[in-house]
């Protein structure tokens, strides 16, 4: 995709400035005055930026909502040893229609090695069931999110409660949406809209009282704490020569170690356990009627007695044994998972604001800075 987006960007350079120079020439030989090509190649470093964001959009999705949810939420379903009773789903779309109707599943690898614990296979393993499927839930996770904040104003506006205990409620809510997500998530693609698979909110909220609000409780003090570390150590304190003194800024980026390691160290080891717990206790709700496209423990290492296995219809997995459950095995593949997301996520916002900065020096040196210079 890099090779493609670099030929694509040096063809439209090359053809921007061939146009640029036509126009400037035609430009410069009219009456005075801003004449409709000068305009036009004025205006054409707006379309160029246009076009840009336009062939990220999906790339941009891909990185901030599929490996940023979609790829962890796998790994802290997936089961390296699942049980007997465990039926895989194949993974190629037109044998899992024909699969779906006989009842018939079989493995189409022999996966020696947990699925998410590889990116590649794992984006694999998404991009067999179309791009569509790749970005599978994005629906559900928009209307969950939307209804979430509009839920949150309006707590807000109508109580006199903070923002972070208006949206614990908001959150509460509308646990039935969040549950549904993951169930879209770690489930083969369905007919049947992520709308109609939510379950009855008594039974989810039963299920999921408890995790929402230790995982609320741990995200908000992964946010506060450091926060107040920063005010403690004066980080907070303005002073027009705090970047520009080398001896202030030496000592602001001292200050910002322990606040930046702080909360490296609370989304380790506070945040990633208490969404690990949620996420698993979500997926214990998953109708036995429906399978995974990872090996999936329905049983948890044997905590849980589900529906399918014979157990009640309204079984679900507490906290400790979905924390007890994950194994070391697991807590390694989804730290590794999580420093590769943070890598690939860096270096593809290096790409994107480096993009859009050589196309703003381009137009610069091409096309504004002869505006600018006719402005003044």
């Amino acid at each position: 995709m890099s090779y493609h987006t670099a030929a694509l960007g040096g063809s439209l350079v090359k053809r921007y400035m061939e146009d640029g120079l036509n126009l400037k020439v035609r430009s410069d030989s009219g009456p005075s005055g801003p004449s409709t090509g000068r305009l036009i190649l004025d205006f054409l470093p707006i379309v160029v930026f246009i076009v840009t964001a336009v062939a990220f959009l999906l790339p941009a999705i891909g990185v901030f909502y599929t490996l940023h949810t979609v790829y962890p939420t796998l790994a802290m379903v997936e089961d390296p040893n699942p049980p007997p009773e465990y039926t895989p789903v194949p993974l190629d779309p037109q044998e899992l229609q024909g699969s779906a109707a006989t009842g018939d599943f079989q493995l189409l690898e022999n996966n020696e090695r947990p699925i998410t614990s590889s990116i590649r296979r794992t984006h694999e393993l998404l991009w067999r069931f179309g791009w569509r499927q790749y970005h599978r839930g994005i629906g559900c996770a928009f209307a969950a999110a939307w209804c979430t904040g509009a839920l949150t104003v309006l707590i807000m506006v109508y109580t006199p409660l903070p923002h972070f205990v208006g949206s614990f409620i908001a959150t509460l809510l509308l646990t039935q949406l969040h549950t549904a997500w993951v169930h879209v998530v770690m489930t083969p693609p369905s007919s049947r809209p992520w709308y109609y698979r939510t379950l009855p909110f008594r039974y989810v909220f039963r299920a999921t009282a408890l995790p929402l609000l230790v995982y609320w409780a741990a995200s908000a003090v992964a946010i506060e704490l450091p926060r107040l570390l920063a005010l403690v150590l004066g980080l907070s304190d303005e002073t027009p020569d705090r970047y520009t003194d080398p001896l202030k800024g030496t000592m602001l980026l001292a200050k910002g170690a322990p606040v930046v390691a702080l909360a490296i160290f609370l989304y380790l080891f506070v945040v990633i356990p208490a969404r690990v717990i949620l996420v698993r206790v979500q997926a214990s709700l998953l109708p036995p009627t429906e399978d995974a496209i990872v090996p999936f423990d329905r049983s948890f290492k044997g905590k849980l007695d589900p529906a399918v296995l014979g157990g009640g219809s309204e079984t679900f997995l507490s906290m400790r044994d979905a924390l007890q459950s994950f194994g070391r095995e697991g807590w390694k593949r989804l730290v590794k998972m999580y420093v590769k997301i943070i890598a690939i996520n860096v270096a593809f916002q290096i790409l994107l604001f480096g993009t859009f900065w050589l196309e703003y020096i381009i137009a610069y040196l091409t096309v504004w800075r002869d505006a600018y210079t006719r402005g003044g």
